[in-house]
């Protein structure tokens, strides 16, 4: 007997997105070579008076990552309750069969 839940379905279809995302997102390496190695530089730069495609946009990346968690501890939780109540419904049954039967 297979039963996925309707959480479990939510889990794996949430991870498959993001497997997707990050691998689509992500450049083979090697296949693009800079023009000109990048000048180090021999100070501190704040980041606000960086080019823009030098900052890295963090707030976008922790939400993100943060509801990516959250989501799936979520849907875990569903999981474990929906396995839990089902466990509570087969030991009603099994209670109310030995009754029954007349067994103690």
């Amino acid at each position: 007997m297979h039963n996925v839940t309707h959480a479990g379905r939510l889990f794996v279809l949430i991870s498959m997105i993001v497997v997707a995302g990050a691998t689509h997102a992500s450049p083979v390496l090697g296949a693009e070579q800079p023009a000109s190695p990048p000048q180090q530089q021999d100070e501190f730069v704040p980041v606000d008076q960086l080019p823009p495609q030098d900052q890295l946009p963090a707030a976008p990346l922790l939400i993100a990552a943060y509801a990516f968690v959250l989501v799936a501890l979520f849907a875990y939780v569903v999981s474990v309750a929906r396995r839990l109540s089902t466990v509570q419904r087969e030991l009603e049954r099994l209670e109310s069969d030995v009754k029954r039967s007349g067994r103690t």
